[in-house]
């Protein structure tokens, strides 16, 4: 009787995303978005909740704001200078 395989010790890539961090651009919403910055959230809910400290949105621009998830060759190109538009 051969013994049981152990479990992997690699996470799976849906687990591993979960506990990652990403990268997500801010936008405040008016007439024409405005972009705010960038934050580092696991999520779009927690990505909004850390814009508001890190810019100190009011309660209003709280309710302003969209936040878009930066995959990492978005973040590159910016990071590196050579985006344009």
């Amino acid at each position: 009787m051969m013994p049981p395989r152990r479990p992997s010790k690699k996470d799976s890539p849906a687990k591993l995303a979960g506990r990652m961090k990403r990268r997500w651009r801010v936008v405040l919403l008016r007439n024409k978005g405005e972009i705010l910055g960038q934050v580092e959230a696991r999520d779009a809910q927690a990505a909004k909740a850390a814009a508001a400290l890190q810019f100190d949105l009011d309660e209003i621009q709280r309710n302003r704001i969209m936040v878009q998830w930066l995959r990492a060759e978005q973040v590159r190109v910016q990071e590196s200078g050579l985006a344009t538009g």
